[in-house]
């Protein structure tokens, strides 16, 4: 087989190329780490698909046509490995093995023809240029191929300077790739661990990689070896087009600034977290950030009570509630929780207060029995009966002045379950407060101290709050439900046209109304056995929507097609 200069194509793929013999002299000088595992993994796919137990066939399209893959590059020509006389065996290649060939061997699926591939190293035979698929195998799976690649690079290492080699950063990045692989940690100490490390060229030629896994290894070993600045750090979280990336690398930074111990940097850092939280708009890049800053004591208490506060995001709002209030200065910042919009926090807040401990707090807690949300209201009643009093003493006092009754003391001493206190709660359903009256229905129908049937003088009340918590306690009443259909307000009546036809379409069953009787027909099973009856869809009805007086579309003459010329 003649070896020819390895010339840039779109057509192949390395892989493919050096299947048509040509060589990798002529180029390997400027590849990448990853170009050489990508080379390595695809002879090793290849080979696989060709004298594995299975086989890969599949179609091309170059140019305007579709060609078969075999008719590219037919990988049953490539080397493998030959049985001869007796127990000897050798790979078919030539005699003596060209580069390409020897390139094939030592990536090939076959374990035997690797071993043979990196035996030529013995006899002088193995390309100096080919040192880098040496390294890849210093990892490989089979642990003969493994050990023998392994005393290859030793002794290639050893006899030339790595810092005087033509291709440093290459091998120096191609160790930082192949030492995350299982066992890979020999490569990553045997050439890092030499004099120079990991050059900066090495560092900029991962940082730049096409794929997500070789940037994250650049930045891990950047931050390892010294040589990734926090600038260049930055610079990766702005601009990777990878959201993983981008996170991997603010970690990187936020570990950078605080190991360099400089005020400076810490407070440079703090400020790009906060405005990175503020402008990207993705809720996973937000949650891992703040975590790692959390994680990292990056952000001080008051940095987190403002990001649980203002935060335009809902998860981001409950995290930093959580975080501030394990901070060891919460206390200070306690008051910002507690006026917060979101109910979590205020919630969260409300319980801190009771977890003090404290029976001064008391006071607090009783102001927030009046809360809109439900689950405040119910984390202070939770911290004063903490404290041995009686969350219902409170809101009778409440409620004990018609005027100055607000509507969540009302709904909040229906919250206590005590049925006697419908007596009182039934005051307020004639309250000049709509909002109010509303309140006390919910209240009622909470402790069951109203009937279905006595919320039908309140679906005219002149408030439509009323109204619709009228409505939304006979929603699953049709008789009630008719009785409303000549209300005077034309909002009830929409809506109870609604209702009745949910009920029609959903409770056939239970609407007298609607319900037509469904006739039953014998459906039997194929082969032995009793018949099942199944019921017969019902006939279709028409809707409650529909205007009475509308004229049907079959009631109109069919057009004459004859009489037009």
């Amino acid at each position: 087989m003649t070896a020819y200069g390895l010339g840039p194509t779109q057509l192949c793929t390395p892989a493919e190329r050096l299947l048509h013999g040509k060589g990798v002299t002529s180029s390997a000088e400027a590849w990448t780490a990853e170009e050489w595992v990508d080379l390595d993994r695809s002879v090793h796919v290849s080979t696989a698909g060709e004298f594995g137990p299975w086989r890969c066939e599949g179609r091309r399209r170059i140019g305007f046509g579709w060609f078969d893959e075999r008719e590219i590059a037919d990988w049953s020509r490539a080397p493998y490995w030959q049985d001869g006389p007796g127990a000897a065996g050798a790979p078919s290649w030539s005699s003596p093995p060209t580069s390409s060939e020897i390139t094939l061997c030592l990536s090939h699926v076959d374990p035997r023809v690797r071993m043979a591939a990196l035996g030529l190293a013995a006899s002088g035979t193995l390309p100096e240029s080919l040192l880098p698929l040496v390294l890849i195998h210093t990892a490989d799976t089979h642990p003969q191929v493994r050990g023998l690649a392994r005393g290859v690079a030793r002794q290639a290492l050893t006899a030339v300077d790595l810092v005087a080699r033509r291709q440093p950063a290459t091998l120096a990045a191609l160790a930082v790739l192949v030492g995350q692989w299982r066992h890979g940690a020999w490569v990553r100490d045997a050439v890092l661990g030499r004099p120079g490390g990991l050059p900066g060229q090495a560092l900029t030629q991962l940082l730049t990689g096409s794929a997500q896994e070789t940037r994250l290894a650049g930045l891990n070993a950047g931050a390892a070896h010294g040589r990734l600045g926090l600038a260049r750090a930055w610079e990766v979280a702005a601009n990777d087009p990878v959201e993983s990336v981008r996170v991997h690398a603010v970690r990187t930074a936020i570990r950078l600034a605080l190991a360099s111990g400089s005020p400076a940097d810490v407070v440079d850092a703090r400020t790009r977290v906060l405005a990175r939280l503020n402008a990207d708009r993705a809720y996973g890049p937000h949650l891992d950030v703040l975590a790692s800053a959390v994680e990292a004591e990056l952000l001080g208490a008051q940095d987190l009570a403002g990001l649980a506060v203002a935060h335009g995001y809902r998860k981001i709002r409950r995290h930093a509630c959580d975080a501030v209030l394990a901070h060891p200065e919460a206390d200070t910042v306690l008051g910002q929780l507690l006026s917060a919009q979101d109910t979590y926090v205020r919630s969260a807040a409300v319980t801190r207060l009771s977890d003090d401990g404290r029976a001064d707090r008391g006071g607090e807690l009783s102001r927030y029995l009046t809360d809109p949300s439900g689950g405040v209201r119910a984390a202070a009643c939770r911290g004063l009966r903490a404290l041995g009093e009686d969350p219902r003493t409170h809101y009778l006092a409440l409620c004990t002045d018609l005027d100055a009754v607000c509507p969540a003391a009302v709904i909040g001493l229906a919250e206590q379950g005590h049925a006697e206190d419908a007596v009182l709660l039934r005051t307020f359903t004639r309250h000049s407060d709509a909002a109010i009256r509303a309140r006390a229905l919910s209240a009622l129908r909470l402790l069951r101290a109203l009937p279905d049937e006595a919320l039908q003088p309140f679906a005219g009340d002149p408030d439509p709050r009323v109204r619709a918590t009228a409505l939304t306690g006979m929603r699953d009443s049709a008789p009630l439900l008719r009785g409303q259909l000549h209300n005077r307000h034309e909002g009830v009546r929409a809506r109870v046209r609604d209702l009745l036809e949910w009920h029609r379409l959903n409770r056939a069953d239970t609407c007298g109304c609607c319900a037509t009787p469904a006739a039953v027909r014998p459906a039997v099973r194929r082969g032995t056995g009793p018949a099942v009856w199944r019921p017969q869809p019902a006939e279709p009805q028409p809707t409650m929507t529909t205007r009475p007086d509308a004229t049907p579309f079959g009631t109109f003459p069919s057009p004459d097609h004859r009489t037009r010329r």
